[in-house]
């Protein structure tokens, strides 16, 4: 497994969660009647339908504003598959303490039901019945992302792939684009800042900038400097020093920041 999640950004792709999980969970809960859902929750002088319809609008709602929070932090935020994981169980937990409030509210009028006595019953439902779909989610995320990368490898790789030569045309560095933050120049060699099993390494070699522009546009890389080419991919915001200067700084934590002029500022900015 990848050790990133790679997911589509936008809270356009997220928000579907806040409509597939309650409706799971209603139609698991309406059909099985799991963990004498039908007895525990025939309270207050509702019927467990209404109180189960209740605890999806609830659901939906707890679900929506995770969502939300999640698209905002994983455009600025690499997120690996096991914190993923973990924001998926905190959903359920986050879940099983709204519907513990319910419960015992409603219990209240029954002569009453702690909080923290409903609290594992609600966690032990939320959680045995969301399993099987995030199960699912997850393991359909994995397998289109293989098959993503199977694609990438089997379509014409060496195209996809950006070549550095010296200034004798000879082959010193062959990597994936996605891989290279940016690439900087110092005085008649060029540097290439780039990732590799997660770690920032550089690799110098004896050339120009301008023997990196075709590649540069073809690749999706931007100049942000006359002495840089960043890969906007890798980047989390425009950001002004104390000394007036703009800064393109990184999501991936411990890589320096890099300055932008103001003749590309806004071009780079359209490409976040």
């Amino acid at each position: 497994m990848d050790t990133l999640l790679r997911v589509s950004k936008g809270y356009g792709n997220q928000v579907k969660y806040a409509l597939i999980l309650p409706a799971f969970f209603f139609f698991f809960i309406f059909v099985y009647h799991p963990f004498s859902f039908r007895d525990y929750m025939t309270v207050g002088g509702k019927t467990w339908t209404f109180h189960l319809l209740m605890l999806c609008s609830i659901m939906m709602g707890v679900l929506a504003l995770t969502r939300l929070l999640f698209s905002v932090l994983y455009k600025y935020v690499p997120f690996k598959w096991w914190q993923y994981v973990l924001w998926c169980f905190g959903e359920v937990l986050v879940t099983s303490f709204f519907f513990a409030l319910y419960v015992s509210l409603f219990y209240l009028k029954d002569g009453g039901m702690p909080y923290f006595t409903a609290l594992p019953y609600t966690f032990e439902i939320t959680l045995m019945t969301l399993i099987y779909p995030y199960i699912i989610s997850i393991a359909a995320r994995i397998i289109t992302n293989k098959s993503s990368d199977l694609e990438n490898v089997v379509k014409e790789p060496e195209e996809s792939l950006i070549k550095f030569y010296d200034q004798h045309k000879r082959l010193k560095l062959t990597i994936d684009p996605s891989a290279v933050l940016y690439v900087a120049a110092d005085e008649n060699y060029i540097k290439i800042n780039y990732l590799q099993n997660d770690k920032v390494r550089v690799y110098q070699l004896r050339n120009s900038m301008k023997s990196f522009e075709a590649d540069a546009e073809k690749h999706g890389f931007t100049r942000c400097h006359r002495s840089y080419y960043v890969n906007p991919r890798h980047v989390k915001l425009l950001s002004r020093g104390k000394d007036g200067i703009i800064y393109a700084e990184f999501i991936l934590e411990g890589v320096s920041r890099i300055p932008v002029s103001r003749q590309y500022y806004q071009k780079l900015s359209d490409m976040l």
